[in-house]
């Protein structure tokens, strides 16, 4: 299962914050009634020291008193929706829950070790970040029923987002290119490098000539080490400094200007050039699609969270 939208390396990197030094202790006792389920003040001041463990300075009692009254909020809705869950079933499967770990290690190109060291760095165990993981797929998966399942997106509306956003879908130039490479050794002297630049300089010529690049890479093969290779389709900015300047007003077929770096002296051929253009609306229908639905999901989230209050019978105690 593909999760897009968890916050899976957040999940990973959550700080098991420990209470600061001078909180005071707490004597647990409800601080809410949420249906059949109850909050204690002991959750509510476990969040509130895991937020001011972050914290870069200490707030003032004002800020803390609306932290720790937002913070109760946020327990109130994750109960609601512990208990939404419930009642409707959902389960997350083992194999479910491993696919969504192998994610997070492509993710952060870890493996499995290193992914349970980053964790238990973060005072967390891995059983109980496999538990976190699990609520949060759970989650997932009921915002995709009760909300997201019921967002639609319209033809006209993905047609304007493409019309509005035009410059986001405009691809660069682009140009396909052959070289010959030839290799300066990293304590080539000067004497060297120009005995090198002028077989390169010559190879050049016979390329022009019309010799083609295999041939000219085998009589330079053995006292040179030159070798050809053909690269893909590459973005013009994203070509080197050097070989920009070499390609400079190089047409398709043609032979640029030898490119110098201080480990080789490149000649390049150009293969095809694509001029810029717009990615068809076709193609990235999809993705506008995806774009306008995770909007529209966002959006509708927060007015989902409030139905769930309305409906439910919550008894603030504090």
């Amino acid at each position: 299962m593909k999760i897009k939208r968890l916050a899976l390396l957040a999940g990973m990197l959550v700080s098991v914050a420990l209470a600061p030094a001078w909180a005071e202790p707490v004597v647990s006792r409800i601080a809410a009634v949420v249906n059949s389920d109850i909050i204690t003040t002991y959750e509510l001041e476990q969040a509130l020291s895991a937020q001011l463990a972050k914290a870069e300075r200490q707030p003032s009692p004002t800020q803390i008193g609306a932290l720790r009254k937002e913070l109760l909020s946020r327990l109130i809705e994750e109960k609601l929706v512990q208990q939404r869950i419930r009642e409707l079933g959902l389960k997350v499967s083992d194999e479910e829950l491993e696919n969504a770990i192998f994610d997070v290690q492509k993710q952060t190109q870890l493996t499995r070790e290193q992914l349970e060291q980053a964790v238990q760095a973060q005072g967390l165990t891995f059983p109980a970040y496999r538990e976190n993981l699990r609520k949060q797929i759970l989650r997932y998966k009921l915002v995709g029923q009760e909300v997201r399942s019921r967002v639609d997106v319209s033809e006209s509306e993905v047609r304007d987002y493409y019309r509005a956003h035009l410059e986001e879908y405009r691809l660069p130039p682009t140009v396909t290119l052959s070289t010959l490479s030839f290799p300066v050794p990293e304590k080539a002297g000067t004497v060297e490098r120009e005995s090198i630049r002028t077989a390169a300089s010559e190879a050049l010529g016979r390329l022009r000539a019309g010799e083609s690049l295999e041939q000219v890479a085998a009589a330079y093969r053995d006292n040179y080490g030159a070798t050809s290779s053909s690269l893909a389709s590459i973005a013009e900015g994203e070509l080197t400094p050097e070989f920009s300047k070499a390609l400079a007003g190089v047409e398709k077929g043609g032979f640029g200007a030898m490119a110098e770096t201080d480990r080789a002296i490149v000649l390049l051929k150009v293969d095809d050039r694509t001029t810029s253009g717009l990615r068809q609306f076709e193609t990235v229908r999809p993705e506008i699609t995806q774009t306008l639905t995770d909007q529209k999901t966002d959006g509708r989230i927060k007015e989902w969270t409030q139905s769930l209050k309305q409906k439910a019978f919550i008894d603030i105690r504090l």
